[in-house]
């Protein structure tokens, strides 16, 4: 997961840019330059002063380099994918020969998917909300649970895509009808394996503390 930090004056951006932060969303764009005072979040279109951002790290090279993917489409329409043609098999519920089984390329890019992180206790709040909430087309699929805390996917139509900020603010709705004691909700770029989220665990691991989900190695 990229790390990002506060904006200060001594930062620069390369080439191919560098990811920037929206404070008021966690919406993360790219950006070519540093040359503005204030900007239009791309996503929850807040006018964001410049040192409110969160600035991550300079875009790379093989960041911007086509990666690769097995998918196998269902008679039905659903999906499944996987890194590759064996992890995708392993994970057909049905014989290979009732899928249409391709290969894809994802065109290069470099942040994560946007995604919803949650107290996961609320797990089962998250599926109702995505039942009967949400177009056919579209689900909150669990992907990752660590300690008290769950990662859930947008998809739509089968791939993940950015859990859109008004889908977050709907649910956010949802949940605050239901419960009052919601201690972790966030939108924000996929914190990956083992879900740390430095905004919170930073803090705690300087204080000598072991962040939710984290386990101390004996020495």
């Amino acid at each position: 997961m990229p790390y990002f930090e506060p904006m200060t004056t001594s930062h620069r951006v390369n080439m191919h840019g560098r990811l920037i932060r929206c404070p008021h969303c966690s919406h993360v764009h790219r950006t070519y330059h540093l040359g503005f005072s204030a900007s239009q979040c791309t996503n929850c279109k807040a006018m964001v002063d410049k040192y409110d951002y969160m600035i991550g790290p300079n875009v790379t090279r093989k960041d911007l380099q086509p990666t690769y993917r097995w998918k196998a489409q269902g008679k039905n329409g659903g999906c499944t994918f996987g890194k590759t043609k064996t992890i995708l098999m392993s994970r057909l519920s049905r014989p290979a020969s009732e899928y249409i089984i391709t290969k894809e390329e994802l065109p290069g890019w470099s942040r994560p998917d946007l995604v919803l992180v949650i107290d996961r206790r609320f797990d089962p709040a998250v599926q109702v909300f995505s039942d009967t909430h949400l177009p056919d087309n579209q689900a909150l699929e669990w992907a990752d649970s660590s300690g008290n805390r769950s990662v859930h996917l947008f998809m739509l139509d089968g791939e993940q895509v950015d859990l859109p900020y008004r889908t977050f603010q709907l649910f956010k709705d949802f949940l605050a009808e239901r419960h009052t004691d919601v201690d972790l909700l966030m939108h924000r770029e996929d914190p990956g394996l083992g879900i740390y989220l430095p905004e919170l665990d930073d803090a705690i691991l300087q204080a000598g503390g072991i962040p939710d989900g984290c386990i101390k190695v004996a020495r």
